[in-house]
């Protein structure tokens, strides 16, 4: 027997349903352009980012990727594993590390950023300027709804790269 086909996606849609099809589409279109290069979606955001805005504290890292601190120690000892990431002494402060892209990593985050450009404008394309603005607006209007209602920490969701 074989099973029924799941309804259509439509304007009727309830937005959760939407939002987490399109999340999950997201993640897997990096996946699989990331999976070449031996990287998770989450693992090219840090060395994106690492390799943008230079060395950062862990905690500093956590917050610009929006997760929390345990899992970007996780992906970061896993980007120090593969030689991609280097942490140093911060000469400013005596128990705290800074963590960089190695030269390896930032001679690869290039391609990485070209590959979140090509994917960002596959998710955009066909929609008005107008509309990405309205998206982005109602986006926003569902993270802050989050956080004010406490169910979750927006600096804790591992987001997509973008």
């Amino acid at each position: 027997m074989q099973d029924p086909s799941p309804p259509p996606l439509s304007q009727q849609t309830p937005l959760i349903k939407l939002i987490g099809t399109a999340r999950r589409q997201i993640r897997q279109a990096f996946w699989a352009r990331f999976a070449p290069h031996g990287l998770t979606p989450q693992q090219g955001w840090i060395l994106r980012v690492l390799h943008a805005e230079g060395p950062l504290s862990l905690h500093g890292l956590a917050q610009w990727v929006f997760m929390d601190d345990p899992t970007a120690c996780r992906i970061v000892k896993t980007l120090q594993d593969k030689g991609l990431v280097d942490s140093a002494p911060d000469p400013h402060h005596g128990r705290k590390l800074l963590i960089s892209t190695s030269e390896e990593g930032a001679r690869l985050a290039p391609a990485l950023d070209a590959i979140a450009e090509e994917l960002g404008q596959d998710l955009a394309a066909g929609l008005t300027p107008e509309a990405q603005d309205a998206l982005r607006s109602g986006l926003l209007q569902v993270i802050a709804n989050l956080a004010v209602a406490g169910h979750e920490d927006p600096a804790a969701d591992p987001a997509p790269l973008t």
